[in-house]
């Protein structure tokens, strides 16, 4: 008996969801996937990979903005910068953001979670993609 309990909580974790992140406070919903700190894609690949993201039984995601990114910074931490709760993250480059960047038409704002600092980058460069959606 205590073999099948055992193996049933071992079942369990393992069916966890952990790829999405509620961050308390907000109206968001994170995806917090390997993909999100293993996958570099252009602008493009980046607003596309969101669109056709299917994850936790949902297919309205997005690429966000240049403020909800910043708001899951924790300025306290470095490497990750980033609030706890998030497994997934890259720490030596940006993440996309569908802010345009005004001086340059075809670059886009971006957040780096090494340091939390942001910054620009032309659409063609490949960047990081933490994909959000709205709780309704």
């Amino acid at each position: 008996m205590k073999k099948i309990i055992a193996i049933l909580f071992s079942i369990s974790l393992l069916t966890a969801d952990t790829t999405i992140v509620r961050v308390k406070g907000s109206n968001l919903m994170w995806e917090d996937t390997t993909h999100s700190e293993e996958t570099k894609v252009t602008f493009l690949e980046a607003k596309s990979y969101c669109r056709e993201l299917q994850l936790g039984k949902y297919s309205d995601w997005r690429l966000p903005t240049l403020q909800e990114l910043l708001s899951i910074v924790n300025y306290k931490r470095y490497k990750p910068a980033i609030i706890y709760g998030f497994s997934h993250v890259n720490k030596d480059t940006l993440y996309w953001s569908k802010t345009p960047y005004i001086k340059e038409s075809d670059e886009y704002w971006g957040v780096n979670f090494k340091d939390g600092s942001s910054s620009n980058a032309a659409i063609n460069y490949d960047r990081y993609i933490r994909c959000v959606r709205d709780i309704k």
